[in-house]
């Protein structure tokens, strides 16, 4: 397996599109139920594949991944070759990324100077996807842009 197998959570709202797949694969409602009742090692690849191209159809169309913590933020753009982070901690403060208003405490621990912003690039060792499947393992989640356009702007 490439990523992860999805949940059972995350596959009921895919329940058409796994149907599709099966149907693309000429697999029908009788050979699925035989094969999970008679040959669950080809039923696990069965659904192990499907993971695999859910995974990584969302993972070629995201480009930001984004990762809070109480003390660290850290915001990723993800380009064909090589991905850029921005990085910030507070220093020496009592604050709290994750409760309130995430814009207001940045201005202000930047109003104080207790924020320290780090900026890096790092080239892919492996595959663009996989390389963002081992960030979003570590907490992070897919953003949408604006956090880490904000943070840029600052530096």
């Amino acid at each position: 397996m490439k990523f992860r197998r999805l949940t059972k959570e995350e596959f009921e709202p895919l329940a058409e599109d796994f149907a599709l797949f099966l149907a693309a694969n000429s697999i029908d409602k009788k050979m699925w139920d035989e094969m999970k009742t008679h040959r669950p090692a080809q039923m696990e690849e069965t659904l192990d594949i499907f993971s695999d191209m859910v995974f990584e159809k969302a993972l070629k169309s995201a480009k930001y991944l984004e990762r809070i913590t109480e003390t660290e933020i850290h915001c990723y753009v993800f380009h064909t070759a090589q991905a850029h982070l921005i990085r910030v901690m507070v220093e020496n403060a009592d604050a709290n990324f994750v409760e309130g208003n995430l814009g207001e405490t940045i201005q202000k621990l930047l109003a104080e100077q207790k924020l320290e912003l780090i900026q890096g690039t790092k080239k892919f060792s492996a595959q663009r996807e996989i390389e963002m499947f081992e960030i979003l393992k570590t907490g992070a989640a897919l953003g949408d842009g604006k956090m880490y356009q904000s943070l840029l702007a600052l530096l």
